[in-house]
C-alpha cells in the first residue's frame, strides 16, 4: 500500500469514528467527534493538495513547477485555529453542564417537545382547511375544520340539538338522523300537536 491510501484510508476511519461520536447525546462525545472529524478535515486538505518539493530554491533554478501548493497549508492552518476555539466552547459548556446538573448528556426539553407538536398540529390543520379530504363532508364522524356540506341539510350541530339519555332535549322534542317528532303537553295532560318531519 502506498502513503496516500493509507492516508484515504486514515481519514475515512476519522470520518466514521467523528460522525458517529457526534450523534451521541454526551457532550463529551461530541467533544471527542468534533475533534476527529477536523482532524480528517486536515487530513482531506493535505490530499487533495498533492505532493511537491518544499518552495526553497538554490539560487540558480527558480522554477516553481514542482514545488507544494501554500495555500492549502494555510487553509490547515486556519482549520487548526477554528477546530481550537469551537473545543475551547464545547469544553466550556460541558463544565457548565456538569456544574449545573452533575451529567453531560443532553435531555428531551418537554416544554420545547409539547411547543413543537402544537406547531405540527396547527400547521396541519390549517393546510387541512384548504381542500376537503374527506367523501363525506360535514357527515364524517370526525369531520375537518370547515368541510363541504355535501347534501345541503345543515351543519350537525345544527340539526340536532343535544339529547339526554332517553334521546329527549327536555321540552319534548325528540330527535333522529330520520327527521324530528314534536309534541307539546298542555295542563290537563292532553295531546297537543304533533308535527313529523321526514327527510
Amino acid at each position: 500500500m502506498t502513503l496516500p491510501f493509507i492516508m484515504v484510508l486514515a481519514m475515512g476511519f476519522l470520518f466514521a469514528c467523528g460522525i458517529y461520536l457526534m450523534l451521541e447525546r454526551s457532550l463529551t462525545r461530541v467533544l471527542l467527534g468534533f475533534i476527529l472529524l477536523g482532524n480528517g478535515v486536515n487530513l482531506l486538505i493535505i490530499l487533495t493538495a498533492g505532493s511537491g518539493t518544499p518552495p526553497l530554491t538554490d539560487g540558480e533554478n527558480l522554477s516553481t513547477a514542482s514545488m507544494s501548493d501554500p495555500l492549502p497549508q494555510a487553509l490547515i492552518l486556519t482549520a487548526i485555529v477554528i477546530t481550537f476555539a469551537v473545543t475551547a466552547f464545547l469544553l466550556a459548556m460541558i463544565y457548565r453542564s456538569w456544574r449545573l446538573v452533575r451529567a453531560d448528556s443532553l435531555q428531551d426539553d418537554t416544554a420545547d417537545l409539547q411547543v413543537a407538536i402544537t406547531k405540527m398540529i396547527d400547521s396541519e390543520a390549517e393546510a387541512s382547511t384548504d381542500y376537503d379530504d374527506t367523501e363525506f363532508g360535514d357527515e364524517a364522524e370526525s369531520p375537518i375544520t370547515g368541510a363541504i356540506d355535501l347534501d345541503d341539510d345543515g351543519k350537525p350541530h345544527e340539526r340536532e340539538p343535544e339529547t339526554d339519555s332517553t334521546g329527549s332535549d327536555g321540552n319534548g322534542t325528540v330527535t333522529g338522523r330520520a327527521g324530528t317528532t314534536s309534541a307539546t303537553t298542555n295542563d290537563h295532560g292532553s295531546n297537543g300537536t304533533e308535527t313529523e318531519e321526514k327527510k
